[in-house]
């Protein structure tokens, strides 16, 4: 089920389209032991900046398999990203253009329910990269970055693509 076309921000509404996409996106618990037992392990081996280098490079990996098709727009880029991200469960993305940037927003991604309440902020990597890789394959060079800037009161992930 594609993921209803509303904004970002009408998602933290009571929309029952949104209710009914976030109900047909669960999925089974038989991976959240395993992966918390992972975060830890890693956690306990590698330090931050060693886990967000290692999870955006995960990332990169995972676009390689999740590749885009050519988009002519932003609006393409964001169809193709959450059609992807409907596929897999990962909630949705939004992309708006800024003055001196790209703004990328990320939705439901299921952090919380594979890490718990408060998933480590390193696993937002993850993503920075899968967006990175999808921007350079997408043939936006490399003086562009991807950049997490954290997790918002609403547990939106939120990005900068520019300088």
């Amino acid at each position: 089920m594609f993921p209803p076309v509303i904004s970002i921000e009408s998602t933290m509404s009571n929309d029952p389209r949104y209710t009914a996409y976030l109900e047909s996106q669960r999925r089974a618990a038989q991976w959240t032991v395993f992966l918390r037992a992972v975060a830890q392990a890693l956690q306990s081996r590698l330090d931050v900046d060693e886990l967000r280098q290692t999870m955006r490079a995960a990332g990169m990996q995972a676009a390689q398999e999740l590749a885009l098709p050519e988009c002519e727009t932003l609006a393409d880029i964001e169809a193709a990203a959450n059609r992807h991200w409907s596929q897999m469960g990962w909630g949705c993305v939004a992309l708006s253009e800024q003055p001196d940037c790209l703004r990328i927003s990320h939705a439901y991604a299921p952090f919380a329910e594979a890490f718990g309440a408060e998933p480590p902020d390193w696993l937002g990597s993850f993503l920075e990269g899968v967006y990175q890789q999808w921007f350079l394959l997408l043939g936006a060079g490399n003086a562009l970055l991807v950049r997490f800037e954290g997790r918002d009161e609403n547990g939106i992930l939120n990005y900068r693509f520019g300088r």
